[in-house]
């Protein structure tokens, strides 16, 4: 015997579909597993991305979270694909998700239009990958070539993933980084994160060395960071050393 459904009861149930909060999107494969040896190179580069977010978009741009992974497959995520064949032994790719058309159409629509200009989602990932691509260079110096793809893959199927989740303004998007983990096996990246004083910095050690007759020569060496000190609120000690020469 069937049982027939009232308009009442289906009523409700529509009501109570259609008026739940929207939950959050999951990014996360279930397939991928988290790998902490390769935090290090989610920290390392995550700066790159978002410096140049924030010079490209004009949107509010917010690191909300960065992982690394490691996994074989890669799910049917609707990304926009920049991929690089290197030495034509592994795999390098940079994805973004659509959300992020969606993002800056919604903020700058009107500007866009009062220029009768565009957002071109798929040059900006081109301009994104090549800017980080010339950065993983200093890593990996090897030869880089571009290949037109639209789906990943890799030649040995094993792959890192470095995980960046941004929030343009109330939009949250996807970047990711997907390197062959063979290549990450065979070549070693410096653990070391350099960074060059600002040209502010650069005005006043030349405004002290100006003042002080004696000549001055700052040593610092490498900064062993642990990678239970990379979270926020941490403080990390990095120590100078001042050689003085009575001039």
């Amino acid at each position: 015997m069937k049982y027939k459904v009232s308009k009442e009861e289906l009523d409700a149930l529509f009501r109570e579909v259609y008026s739940q909060e929207k939950r959050e999107v999951d990014y996360t494969s279930q397939t991928l597993k988290i790998k902490e040896e390769y935090s290090f190179l989610a920290y390392k580069y995550k700066n790159i991305l978002k410096s140049f977010l924030i010079s490209n978009l004009p949107v509010k741009v917010h690191l909300i979270s960065f992982k690394a992974y490691e996994g074989s497959n890669v799910d049917n995520k609707n990304f926009f694909v920049s991929g690089y064949d290197v030495e034509k032994k592994y795999r390098v790719y940079l994805t973004v998700s659509e959300d992020i058309e969606d993002a800056v159409k919604e903020k700058t629509g009107d500007l866009y239009r009062l220029f009768d200009e565009k957002f071109n989602v798929q040059n900006f990932v081109e301009s994104l990958s090549e800017n980080f691509v010339s950065e993983l260079k200093k890593d990996l110096p090897f030869s880089y070539k571009k290949i037109n793809s639209s789906s990943l893959q890799f030649y040995e199927d094993q792959f890192v993933k470095l995980e960046y989740i941004f929030s343009l303004e109330e939009s949250k998007t996807e970047i990711s980084i997907w390197i062959e983990k063979e290549l990450l096996e065979n070549e070693e990246i410096s653990p070391f994160i350099y960074s060059p004083p600002t040209s502010l910095g650069k005005k006043r050690l030349k405004g002290l060395k100006n003042l002080l007759k004696i000549r001055l020569e700052i040593e610092s060496e490498p900064v062993v960071i642990d990678i239970n000190d990379l979270k926020e609120g941490k403080e990390i000690n990095i120590n100078l050393r001042i050689k003085d020469f009575i001039s």
